[in-house]
């Protein structure tokens, strides 16, 4: 788009969405706070779109950028793992949701733990490239 690639105008948001998630369910986990745990689901829903949309436009830009494939497989891999796990939380969450279960579940924060740690670490392979 305009001699800019979109993957470089995406990645942000789902390193910024999903760190917030895992903020927002920690603290709400803390705090005994409903409200806080809508606003980490909202925020995981908006990260798993996030890094659905990086990870297409990545391996788009990958397909046709001048990096060797052996440095860009990493980063790759990584990104489609996060974004799996991402996407996999957000369904889960999404599912509850609309069974209006209030609860929260402490393996929905580990998994965020989880997935935050694995887009931090795409987007550190990502830096290096």
């Amino acid at each position: 788009m305009f001699g800019i690639p979109l993957h470089k105008l995406i990645i942000h948001f789902p390193i910024a969405l999903m760190t917030l998630a895992v903020i927002y369910d920690a603290w709400a986990l803390y705090s005994r706070k409903v409200e806080l745990h809508d606003m980490g689901y909202r925020l995981t829903i908006w990260a798993a779109i996030g890094a659905l949309a990086a990870v297409v436009t990545g391996l788009q830009l990958a397909g046709v950028s001048r990096i060797p494939p052996g440095e860009v497989t990493g980063h790759a891999g990584f990104g489609i793992v996060s974004s799996v796990v991402i996407t996999a939380l957000a369904i889960l969450r999404y599912s509850a949701h609309v069974r209006e279960q209030r609860g929260y579940r402490l393996s929905w924060l580990v998994l965020e733990i989880g997935a935050a740690a694995l887009v931090v670490a795409t987007a550190v392979m990502g830096h290096k490239l």
